[in-house]
């Protein structure tokens, strides 16, 4: 019984399919064509080595946040799911009316900053910030906006801004 069995696994593939499949079943590839890519490496946060000299030119500290906010090509993808996922979780948060959720939300996006929700996250947290009657952080918000590389958020944080003055 055995002799029969060992000569099918004996035997070359007839066709191209079947090559490829037999390759197939001894890599284990088999349905994983729907899995994501592998994940960048993670790196954590403060890894990154400092600058041998400071700058030459003095920086004021909402610029120096709002270049930051323009990370490396390399941010991590994972970040920024995540990001995305605050970001979308915030704005549920803000629209049933739960500030203190949005605002945490909204301040979870701008630490991992990244460029695609940083910006309105700023703004929203401006606008929590005054409903809240806290005018100098709303300003802190709103200027961190305005400075930041998104030129559609960085306008309407200084027309909010105008609107404070």
């Amino acid at each position: 019984m055995r002799a029969p069995l060992d000569a099918l696994a004996a035997r070359e593939p007839e066709t191209e399919i079947e090559a490829q499949s037999d390759d197939a079943e001894e890599t284990s590839e088999i349905g994983d064509e729907d899995e994501d890519p592998p994940e960048e490496p993670f790196i954590p946060l403060g890894s990154q080595d400092a600058p041998d000299s400071p700058p030459d030119e003095p920086i004021g500290g909402h610029a120096a946040i709002a270049r930051s906010l323009s990370p490396p090509a390399n941010i991590p993808r994972v970040l920024r799911k995540e990001a995305r996922a605050f970001f979308d979780g915030a704005m549920f948060a803000y629209t049933e009316g739960d500030l203190l959720g949005a605002r945490l939300s909204f301040l979870a996006v701008t630490a991992i900053g990244d460029p695609d929700t940083a910006p309105a996250a700023m703004v929203f947290l401006g606008v929590i910030a005054v409903r809240r009657r806290d005018v100098p952080e709303a300003r802190m918000w709103f200027t961190r906006a305005a400075t930041g590389p998104d030129q559609h958020w960085a306008l309407v944080a200084a027309n909010e801004l105008r609107r404070l003055s």
